[in-house]
C-alpha cells in the first residue's frame, strides 16, 4: 500500500473513513479559469472549529454512537469516520456544537484524489486590481484577511459560510489570478520506508555489473556516470541544493552541520519550527539529501555532490502527516528566498491535474524566474507487468518551463516497473524529460524485488535500518542492512522510487552549476536533457514541441550522464583566450582557460583564474619584467 500523508491547516478537521461512496452534484473549484469537479463523499465530512473550543467538541464526538473512529491532527484538525446513513443528521446537529466554524463534506476528484475544505481559501489578485475593489469584495463576503504574502492573501469566512462556494465568486469576480480553498489533501512520498549502505552497492552511481549486498547484479554501464564527473568537479561549497521533505540529521556523520545550511524557520510541519530535522523514523528526506550530497569520507556512502550543501526544509509532520497546501507553497518560496540553487522534490499529489492547486504552482513559477532550479520525482503510479502506464503527478507535471520531472531506470537501463509512462496526446503534461536508476519493482510486482539504492539513514535503531518495508509490505527477513561497518546504523540499503531519482538529478544539477553559476534553469534543463544517455533498446525519435534532441514515452530523453553533462557545462563556460598581446594588466576567469599564441608586454600582467583548467600553448611569450599569474 502507498503511504499517504493529510496536509493539515490551522484549524479543526473531521474526515471520516470508510468506503468511497458518491453523492452526485455540480460541486467544482477553478484552478486559474479551469473548473475542476468533486464529488461528494457520503461518509467524511470536515469540521473547522476554535482550538480553545476543542475539549468539548472531542467529548462531543466520543459521546456520539454515529462515530466509528477519530484522527486528531493536531489541536484543531481531526479525522472521524461515521455512519453513511446518519451524515445528514450529525451535519445538522454538529454545526450547533459551539466552537464549530464550519462542517463540510470531504470531495474526491475524478482521479481519485480526497480534498478538504474548510473556513478558508487562498486568493492572488491580478497586479492591476485597485485596493479599493479588493476591499469592497472583502465586505461583500464578510471574509478577514488572515495571512498576506508575496504568493497569496489567505482568507477566512464566517462561521457556517461555504469557503468553495466564495472562492469560486472570487475567480468570477475577474479581479484575481486564481481563488482556491486552503485544501486538506493527501500528500505522498514517492517512496516509502526503505533501507541504505556503502558505494560499491551504488549500482546507480557506478554499475559494473557487480554482485551486490542483496545478492542482485545488473548491466555493466547502467549507471549516471558519476566517476568520471568526479575527475572534473565533485561541486562547489557556493552551491546550495534545498531538499523538501521529512528533514534532515543534523550532524549525520556522512553530512555533517558544515555541509547543511539549517536555517530558523525552516520547519513548515509541526515541532520546533527552526529545526529541520527527522522524528520518528521518518528517514524519507535523509535518503534524499544522501544521495545529493553525502561526504566522500571514507565512511558510508557516496554522494553525487559532495562538496555542495544541503539545505533541509522539513514539510512532513512527525506521524507522518503533510502540510496545508499554503505551507508547501510557502516552503518552495522559502528555498527561494533563502538563496537555494535548486530544489529537490521526491513527493506529490496523487492527481494528473497540473493545476491543481494554483498556490503551489506558482510558488515553483516564481522559484524557476528566479533562478532556481526545480526538480521533481514523477511518481510511482505505473505496474507495467500488469499492463499500467501508470500517470504523472502534481505538481512533477506543472508546465512552467524550466522544471525536471524525473522518472527512473533500474540496474539494467530498463524503465523501472513503477515508473510512469509519458503520454504526449494528454492535455494534463504527461511528459518525463529523464530517468535515473533506482530499483526495479516492488515485491508485491515483482516477488524478487524490492528497494535497493543506498543512502544514509536516521543514526541509531530509527530510521529504515533495522526497520524495513516497501509500498507492498513484502520483505525478506534478513535483519540489518548493513549489519557491519562504521556507524552502520546511520545508513541503510533500501531506498528506491523515482524518490531516489529525482535526487539524483539534483546532485548532477549541483555539479552543472558548481561548473557555470551563471547558468538559468532552462539551460541546466537543456543540458541535462541533451546529453541524456539513450539506452536500453528503445526507440528515441524526435517529438514535436520537446526541443532538446531525440526522446521516448518510457525514458524521456534517456537516462541521466553526470559525465556528459559536467562536459557540456564546462564547454558552456570555456574562455579560448589566443592571439592577444597583453598591453594592459589583464585578468581572464572562467572554468577553463585554453591560451595559444599570446605575448604578455614588459611590466604587464596576466591572470589567469580558472576554475577547474588551464590549458597553455605555445607559442606563448612572457618576456623579462612581464608577469603570468596562474590562479
Amino acid at each position: 500500500m502507498k503511504t499517504q500523508y493529510y496536509i493539515s491547516l490551522m484549524i479543526c478537521v473531521l474526515i471520516v473513513t470508510k468506503s468511497f461512496a458518491f453523492v452526485a452534484g455540480e460541486k467544482y473549484y477553478y484552478a486559474y479559469n479551469e473548473k475542476i469537479f468533486l464529488n461528494e463523499v457520503s461518509n467524511k465530512m470536515i469540521i473547522s472549529c476554535n482550538a480553545n473550543n476543542i475539549s468539548n467538541i472531542k467529548i462531543a464526538l466520543l459521546s456520539n454512537s454515529n462515530v466509528i473512529k477519530t484522527e486528531w491532527q493536531n489541536d484543531s484538525i481531526c479525522i472521524v469516520t461515521i455512519e453513511s446513513s446518519q451524515y445528514a443528521a450529525f451535519k445538522e446537529n454538529f454545526i450547533q456544537q459551539i466552537g464549530v466554524k464550519s462542517v463540510q463534506p470531504m470531495y474526491i476528484t475524478v482521479d481519485g484524489l480526497e480534498m478538504g475544505i474548510t473556513d478558508e481559501f487562498v486568493v492572488h489578485f491580478n497586479e492591476e486590481t485597485l485596493q479599493s475593489k479588493i476591499d469592497e469584495l472583502h465586505q461583500k463576503y464578510y471574509v478577514s484577511v488572515k495571512e498576506v504574502t508575496e504568493l497569496y492573501q489567505l482568507l477566512s469566512v464566517p462561521v457556517n459560510m461555504d469557503a468553495l462556494e466564495i472562492a469560486n465568486a472570487y475567480q468570477e469576480s475577474g479581479l484575481v489570478e486564481f481563488s482556491h480553498p486552503n485544501f486538506i489533501s493527501k500528500i505522498e512520498l514517492h517512496q516509502t520506508i526503505p533501507s541504505d549502505p556503502y558505494f560499491v552497492n551504488q549500482f546507480y552511481l557506478h554499475n559494473t555489473g557487480q554482485t551486490m549486498a542483496n545478492g542482485h547484479s545488473g548491466t555493466s554501464g547502467a549507471d549516471i556516470n558519476a566517476p568520471e564527473a568526479w575527475d572534473i568537479t565533485k561541486g562547489s561549497s557556493q552551491i546550495v541544493i534545498a531538499v523538501l521533505d521529512q528533514g534532515v540529521t543534523s550532524n549525520h556523520p556522512d553530512l555533517p552541520n558544515t555541509r547543511q545550511v539549517r536555517l530558523n524557520g525552516s520547519n513548515f510541519a509541526d515541532g520546533n519550527v527552526n529545526d529541520p530535522s527527522p522524528t520518528g523514523d521518518n528517514n524519507h528526506g535523509n535518503s534524499c539529501a544522501g544521495v545529493i550530497a553525502a561526504s566522500h569520507n571514507s565512511e558510508g556512502i557516496s554522494g553525487i555532490a559532495p562538496n555542495c550543501k544541503i539545505m533541509p526544509i522539513r514539510i512532513f509532520n512527525s506521524d507522518g502527516s503533510g502540510i496545508s497546501t499554503t505551507n508547501v507553497a510557502n516552503a518552495i518560496n522559502f528555498a527561494k528566498n533563502n538563496g537555494a540553487h535548486v530544489i529537490s522534490n521526491s513527493w506529490g499529489y496523487n492527481d494528473d491535474n497540473p493545476n491543481l492547486v494554483p498556490v503551489i504552482k506558482n510558488a515553483i513559477s516564481g522559484a524557476v524566474t528566479s533562478g532556481c532550479v526545480v526538480v521533481f520525482s514523477a511518481g510511482n503510479t505505473a505496474n507495467h507487468v500488469s499492463g499500467n502506464n501508470g500517470y504523472v503527478q502534481f505538481p512533477s507535471n506543472v508546465n512552467v518551463s524550466g522544471v525536471l520531472t524525473v522518472g527512473a531506470s533500474d540496474r539494467y537501463d530498463s524503465q523501472a516497473n513503477y515508473s510512469p509512462t509519458s503520454n504526449t496526446s494528454s492535455s494534463n503534461n504527461q511528459i518525463i524529460e529523464v530517468v535515473a536508476p533506482s530499483h526495479r519493482a516492488y515485491s508485491c510486482q515483482i516477488s524478487t524485488e524490492t528497494f535497493e539504492a543506498w543512502s544514509i539513514d536516521i543514526p541509531g535503531s530509527a530510521g529504515y535500518n533495522p526497520n524495513k518495508n516497501d509500498d507492498c509490505g513484502i520483505l525478506p527477513e534478513i535483519g540489518e542492512f548493513p549489519s557491519s561497518g562504521t556507524n552502520y546504523l546511520s545508513y541503510t540499503g533500501y531506498f528506491g522510487g523515482t524518490s531516489c531519482s529525482a535526487p539524483e538529478v539534483a546532485g548532477v544539477a549541483a555539479l552543472i552549476l558548481s561548473i557555470n553559476t551563471n547558468l538559468t534553469p532552462i539551460q541546466v534543463a537543456n543540458i541535462i536533457e541533451s546529453t541524456a544517455r539513450k539506452a536500453g533498446g528503445y526507440t528515441y525519435q524526435n517529438t514535436s514541441g520537446l526541443p532538446n534532441g531525440t526522446w521516448n514515452s518510457q525514458m524521456g530523453y534517456g537516462v541521466l550522464d553526470a559525465y556528459a553533462a559536467v562536459q557540456n557545462a564546462v564547454i558552456s563556460c570555456t574562455i579560448n583566450y589566443n592571439n592577444h598581446t597583453v598591453s594592459t594588466n589583464t585578468t581572464i576567469t572562467g572554468c577553463v582557460i585554453n591560451t595559444q599564441n599570446v605575448t604578455v608586454q614588459t611590466g604587464k600582467k596576466l591572470t589567469l583564474d580558472a576554475e577547474i583548467y588551464t590549458y597553455i600553448q605555445g607559442p606563448f611569450s612572457v618576456p623579462l619584467g612581464a608577469q603570468l599569474e596562474v590562479k
